[in-house]
């Protein structure tokens, strides 16, 4: 049996008069941008769904292509699982099923400088945009179904050999709703519905936990995240081969680590082992040095003393001894939003917390900014690379009064894990859910990887209700429905009122070399 074309391969000489005509449209204005690519919103102008579409220069990847390729096959590999899942009738009593969070590649295709990659739309904005606007979350009512959703994303992924390497607020995006939440969702409901709309994106620096000890002693990721066996293997590149090899492989666990960071941001604000200097920073997470304040460490509500608990043990700095996704479902500070027939009890005394000191001098607190995986797509690679990493961000530096107080001592009494009596809850929470399968676009509307023209940008367009997550875009006969009005702004050309496109007037204009059918688009993606 022949292997599978790796997608894409390099066109060094490819002419635009050897592309064919885009098969969707774009918005002129940037969803977000990243080291080496931007985001758009984009539409189908054959099905007139809306997507987000990333587009990744080639003079940027030139060199680095594996990197696209990787993130493609597993994108492709991923999505393919969740709808096995979605489709296998499967029954989860979860309040949050891990699939239905992470993101779904829909289409790709190349132009003569984009490679193009077409995902689920979602909503502006990012639980970075979230935390920094209201400056932290509610413990209870946000942080708590926020990490028990991204918890049950990242055991799926887990799950199915994948780890993430770049788990991080600016990466957690949201799904548009169909609806606004009703009264009692936004103030009745023991926790905010819009955990059901979080979705895992970004897989750009993924990779698969088989992929050999090559990829997983790559140094990549956001300092601000990292674990400490990634840290280890920071400028790898430069030591001998003799002390390389010395440095073991890492695993799935670091996503566990990365997971910690992001619910000790979304509680707190800030970020717990930030300093003044790179150097610093990793010698405190090597160290698993991170700061408690003494209001939030003085507290001993039971809900308060499970958060520090939970992040106590994602900060294990032994990667041996440091939970998995599928043990930290059972701990008290998430246990609700899950169910398991299993009554065992996975942690044991590692419930009671030790003490932890910190050289409180050093740590550096305050609003993160906006971070960047890798300074530079140049300095990520195989053997020869030596990863830059941006930190967190620069610090507020007015923050002497909270800095005095920083002691650094926890002692909390020992935990008691609750019993999983709440399957009734978790069973409830989940008529909550907004997950509905993305629906497969019919096969002649997609690029599957061909050489494109570049897709003609507009300031504005005119769309259907339906952001991606319709059914109806599978049905052929509505793909495509314009008025006089709609045809003339869209495709130049006017057509009869109410006149809809046939499955047969479809396949037709569709081979036509000439095919002047043209629309506009939207689109985000994980950058």
């Amino acid at each position: 049996m022949a292997s599978e074309v790796v997608w894409p391969q390099w066109r060094g000489n490819a002419k635009s008069e050897d592309a064919t005509r885009c098969k969707y449209v774009t918005k002129n204005a940037q969803l977000g941008d990243g080291c080496f690519s931007v985001v758009k919103e984009c539409m189908n102008i054959y099905t007139r769904d809306r997507y987000a579409m990333k587009l990744i220069s080639k003079k940027t990847v030139q060199g680095k292509l594996w990197l696209i390729q990787r993130e493609v096959k597993l994108l492709k590999e991923v999505s393919g699982r969740i709808r096995d899942l979605e489709h296998s009738g499967t029954q989860c009593k979860d309040t949050f099923e891990g699939h239905h969070h992470v993101l779904q590649l829909f289409d790709y295709f190349e132009t003569p400088q984009h490679i193009v990659l077409v995902t689920q739309l979602c909503d502006h904005g990012d639980l970075y945009d979230k935390i920094i606007e209201a400056g932290s979350l509610d413990l209870s009512k946000q942080v708590k179904p926020y990490a028990a959703c991204l918890l049950s994303a990242i055991h799926f992924l887990h799950s199915n050999g994948v780890v993430h390497r770049d788990v991080k607020a600016e990466n957690i995006i949201f799904r548009l709703r169909i609806s606004e939440l009703d009264e009692f969702a936004r103030r009745g409901s023991h926790y905010d519905h819009t955990s059901h709309d979080v979705v895992l994106a970004d897989f750009g620096l993924a990779t698969k936990l088989d992929s050999g000890d090559e990829e997983l002693k790559e140094c990549v990721g956001t300092i601000s995240y990292l674990a400490p066996e990634v840290v280890k293997c920071n400028n790898i590149a430069r030591m001998a081969p003799s002390e390389s090899r010395k440095i073991p492989a890492y695993g799935e666990l670091i996503d566990i680590w990365a997971l910690g960071v992001l619910t000790y941001f979304m509680m707190t604000g800030y970020m717990p082992f930030d300093c003044d200097t790179d150097d610093e920073t990793r010698k405190c997470i090597t160290e698993g040095d991170f700061y408690v304040e003494d209001s939030l460490r003085d507290d001993e509500q039971p809900h308060n003393a499970h958060f520090w608990n939970f992040i106590h043990l994602c900060f294990n700095v032994s990667a041996s001894e440091r939970p998995s996704a599928h043990n930290l479902r059972k701990h008290p500070f998430v246990q609700e939003f899950f169910h398991d027939d299993d009554d065992s009890e996975p942690f044991g005394d590692k419930i009671a917390l030790r003490k932890s000191t910190s050289s409180s001098s050093i740590h550096n607190l305050g609003t993160p900014s906006r971070s960047s995986s890798v300074s530079n797509i140049a300095h990520l690679g195989r053997n020869d690379s030596i990863p830059e990493m941006m930190r967190s961000g620069s610090r507020d530096y007015d923050l002497n009064k909270i800095r005095e107080t920083l002691k650094k001592t926890l002692s909390m009494a020992s935990l008691t894990l609750p019993r999983a009596g709440s399957v009734s809850k978790a069973s409830q929470n989940k008529e909550n859910s907004t997950f509905k399968l993305e629906p497969a676009p019919p096969t002649q509307s997609l690029m599957n990887g061909c050489f494109s023209l570049t897709p003609e940008s507009k300031s504005n367009f005119t769309t259907s209700p339906c952001v991606s997550r319709n059914p109806s875009s599978n049905d052929v006969t509505r793909l495509m429905s314009a008025t006089d009005s709609n045809s003339t702004s869209l495709t130049g050309r006017s057509t009869a009122p109410g006149r809809e496109l046939t499955s047969e007037s479809f396949k037709a204009s569709n081979a036509h070399p000439n095919n002047p059918i043209k629309t506009d688009i939207r689109a985000q993606f994980d950058l």
